[in-house]
């Protein structure tokens, strides 16, 4: 995805930011089981919608959605002709696997870490299609699991973020250390060189904003990329309700953190957004 300028030089370089559009590249589907009310076509809808020039599919675990995805992005951009302005849709493949110590150990419970892959080109595809299934042949245990060793060998075509909260580095330095966090984001650097952006989320919570924080200053340390991903699960307020019932954790009362969870527009100002301190407010 091309940016209409130059890219930001460093990481508070705002100044060129607003010329990059933004894409959800975090985004989860009806395949995210009893997780995600979207379906595909709403994800690929509200791209369009918002004039985006891709988005992203990140189910748990699974590539299911990917042929649906893929077949509706190819009729939408199909649809277009020339006098329309809208510009076509680029789908990026991806999954939001569990990264565990040893996936083949089922002696005790270990779901890992939420790590999020994209496929770059067609070589990452058939790597992280392999991934997903052994992650469920081979290393299922309460959930589809890989371990590293796995990763490391089908590593080639791949795009990692380093997750949300409870992914690998963040969930290590809430609940570990930074330097033990710092460890692992080494070893992902090692393996995934370029590859490997630093995500960072505001969804109103006090944990993210603290991680947030060690994150940045880990990715200026070692010179890492950072995207802004809104880990999506579903598109409208209005969804919120049926979301908490798929999960089965219905709530009686709602934090602004909650809302976050939906899709956020390309036009709103990412850059101030991420630079301004969120704090949690009731909504009731």
């Amino acid at each position: 995805i091309e940016p209409s300028g130059s890219e930001p030089q460093e990481l508070n370089d705002l100044s060129a930011m607003d010329q990059w559009p933004f894409i959800h590249c975090h985004a989860h589907s009806q395949f995210s089981i009893l997780q995600s009310t979207a379906s595909t076509q709403d994800l690929i809808s509200a791209a369009v919608k918002d004039n985006m020039p891709g988005v992203a599919l990140t189910d748990m675990g699974n590539m299911m959605g990917a042929f649906h995805f893929l077949q509706q992005i190819e009729q939408h951009n199909k649809s277009l002709t020339e006098e329309d302005k809208r510009p076509t849709l680029k789908g990026i493949l991806g999954s939001e696997l569990n990264v565990c110590e040893n996936h083949a150990n089922k002696n005790h419970k270990d779901n890992g870490y939420q790590i999020v892959f994209l496929a770059k080109n067609k070589i990452g595809y058939h790597n992280l299609s392999k991934l997903s299934s052994l992650a469920y042949t081979d290393g299922f245990y309460y959930l589809p699991r890989v371990d590293r060793r796995l990763v490391e060998e089908y590593k080639e075509g791949l795009i990692v973020l380093t997750g949300n909260l409870y992914g690998e580095v963040p969930s290590k330095i809430l609940n570990v250390g930074t330097n033990q966090a710092e460890e692992a984001l080494l070893w992902w650097k090692e393996i995934f060189g370029d590859d490997l952006y630093v995500e960072i989320m505001r969804h109103g919570q006090e944990d993210e904003d603290r991680v947030n924080e060690v994150l940045i200053d880990l990715a200026k340390k070692h010179q890492l990329k950072v995207v802004a991903t809104n880990n999506l699960f579903y598109i409208d307020k209005e969804d919120l309700e049926r979301w908490e019932y798929e999960k089965g954790a219905k709530k009686k009362t709602r934090t602004k953190g909650d809302f976050t969870y939906q899709w956020a527009e390309g036009k709103i100002n990412f850059p101030d957004d991420l630079t301004k301190p969120s704090r949690s407010e009731e909504h009731t």
